[in-house]
């Protein structure tokens, strides 16, 4: 069966390999020996030593350079080879050019390859043929025989080896270009995912927010100019303390949905920092909550740094959103007593704990449909305690067992040592 080798070469440029000079020194040696207990068959008959040692050292230097400059190295063999076999000396040298024609058909270009292949062929027939004809038919077809073995074995041999590395490269190359194409797939789908999901964040909860914001501020507008023509506006009335939490609640709403919708469409999966929520607008957001706390017989005491400490985005993102999600678990299942918000930095952590009175007594029913959509079913607790996780810190949240009667909620976030990012 004829074989055809891949169309690219596997020539080395550069520094000699280490390898083929090892090779080179072990066939010198080998050939040494074999000339000092050959008999004259093996040294050529009565030459002297360095006539019977040059075409070595010729054909060892050729092997030095047979995968960086295989042609060369091949020409160089080929000629010393023929000048030792028309003399008629020395068995070394040919089986030195055996290995040259190897890492010829191996590391040589196409065409070189190619060549010898229907070389080595041709060349055995045609000295198989010559012999049978010109002389004895039993000696020239085992020398033919012997030339075949000498010439085609190695030549093949390589292209077998050859054909074996190019199909290997190229299914590497397949499985990679599958590798980027099914990346690409993925993150195209991601993507498109994301866009749907920012599109729906957009066109139903942002559109809900905008019309509490819009039919709040229209309330409390109408409010205050009745309450003005009336008797003066009361700045305690609890009815417009309410209306101006609920204005400032989805107006702040739809800053963080806009802000998640540009995050969804962002290719990076990164919103800019100009909304980012940060350590500072902690006791910002505490005020916020301070009319609904009132309205559920709860007192907020905060513990804040004068300064705060300089944090990564991650760290403050997350600090912020477990202070929320806290504060938010307070107002939904406290019950009426005194809240306490601490922020501590030191020792290389930054530590944030929100304690409370105990939940409402379990029997006590849920009949506000508002009340039943806004209690989740611990996904707060575990969306603070995923956060802490991802940015490296712990978290805990459970009764606290210094005081009895008190919910703890609890987490410790690294303090990186470079400034804010």
């Amino acid at each position: 069966m004829w074989l055809r080798p891949f169309p690219s070469t596997h020539a080395h440029r550069g520094p000699l390999p280490l390898r083929d000079l090892r090779l080179a020194v072990g066939f010198l040696a080998g050939c040494l020996i074999l000339y000092v207990v050959g008999g004259p068959p093996v040294r050529g008959g009565d030459i002297p030593v360095w006539r019977a040692v040059l075409p070595v050292l010729v054909l060892c230097t050729a092997t030095a350079f047979r995968s960086t400059r295989p042609l060369a190295a091949l020409g160089v063999g080929t000629v010393t080879v023929a000048v030792e076999m028309t003399a008629g000396r020395g068995l070394g040298p040919l089986f030195v050019y055996t290995d040259l024609l190897y890492a010829a058909a191996l590391y040589g270009a196409p065409w070189l390859c190619r060549v010898l292949q229907t070389g080595s062929v041709a060349v055995s027939v045609a000295t198989t043929v010559a012999l049978v004809l010109l002389g004895n038919r039993a000696e020239g077809v085992t020398i033919g025989f012997l030339v075949t073995v000498l010439l085609v074995s190695p030549v093949w041999t390589a292209v077998l080896i050859r054909n074996q590395k190019e199909r290997a490269d190229a299914e590497r190359q397949r499985a990679a270009q599958i590798d980027r194409l099914a990346e690409l797939d993925r993150r195209t789908a991601l993507q498109t995912e994301r866009t749907r999901m920012a599109r729906e964040l957009h066109d139903l909860v942002a559109n809900h927010l905008s019309a509490i914001a819009i039919h709040s501020s229209a309330v409390l507008s109408l409010t205050d100019a009745r309450r003005t023509r009336d008797d003066g506006a009361d700045e305690d009335d609890p009815v417009r303390q309410a209306l101006s939490v609920i204005r400032e609640n989805s107006v702040q709403g739809l800053a963080e949905m806009r802000r998640m919708v540009v995050l969804l469409r962002s290719d990076r999966g990164e919103a800019d920092d100009w909304d980012r929520p940060q350590l500072n607008a902690l006791e910002t957001l505490v005020e916020q909550a301070r009319p609904a706390a009132d309205a559920a017989a709860l007192t907020l005491h905060t513990e804040f740094p004068a300064q705060f400490p300089e944090v990564t985005s991650v760290i403050e993102v997350t600090a912020y959103r477990i202070v929320q999600e806290a504060l938010t678990n307070v107002l939904k299942h406290a019950s009426s007593g005194e809240v306490r918000i601490r922020c501590e930095a030191g020792a290389g952590q930054l530590t944030l704990s929100v304690d409370s009175p105990l939940a409402r007594p379990d029997g006590r029913a849920r009949q506000d449909p508002v009340e039943r959509l806004t209690t989740g079913a611990g996904a707060g607790l575990t969306g603070m305690s995923e956060r802490a996780a991802l940015a490296g810190g712990s978290f805990d949240a459970g009764p606290d067992p210094a005081a009895p009667g008190r919910w703890r909620v609890r987490a410790v976030l690294p303090l990186p040592r470079q400034g804010r990012t």
